[in-house]
């Protein structure tokens, strides 16, 4: 009987695995490799165990850390829309004050008293609110102290 050996010449680029189960090192084709990796499909080692990589490929990683990200930019612009309505909501209540202010000032200075239920009319306000309503104080929204009357 004679053996008649066969030898191929190649001189491509091949990938080694380690077989999980025998430890044989094999080679395979670096598109074959990153097909396995991508779609977790199983492949054979020369002795027939079957292999397969578990874990996640390049693309899985990406396409995690984007939703991540979506997710986190998600969060920021609820956020930040939260601020603004709070921002918008904040300069509705100083606008209203400085009406009320205003109006207050306005009052004084046609002699009637800013006090609701009294609204009596004097010709020295000032004093009338030092002697009747002591403890009645206007806040100014601006400075956040008590109204100059």
């Amino acid at each position: 009987m004679t053996t008649t050996l066969t030898r191929l010449a190649y001189t491509g680029t091949l990938e080694i695995v380690e077989c999980a189960n025998c430890h044989m090192h094999f080679g395979v084709l670096p598109r074959f490799q990153k097909d396995r990796r991508d779609d977790h499909k199983m492949f054979y080692c020369p002795s027939g165990h079957s292999n397969y990589y578990s874990g996640k490929s390049e693309a899985e990683k990406l396409s995690d850390q984007l939703a991540v990200e979506k997710r986190r930019r998600g969060y920021s612009e609820t956020a930040l829309q939260a601020q603004r309505d709070q921002t918008r909501a904040t300069e509705r209540s100083l606008a209203a004050y400085k009406g009320h202010l205003t109006r207050a000032r306005n009052k004084i200075a046609a002699g009637n008293c800013p006090v609701p239920d009294c609204g009596q009319h004097f010709s020295n306000v000032r004093e009338h609110m030092k002697h009747k309503h002591a403890d009645w104080h206007l806040i100014d929204p601006e400075t956040g102290k008590a109204a100059e009357l």
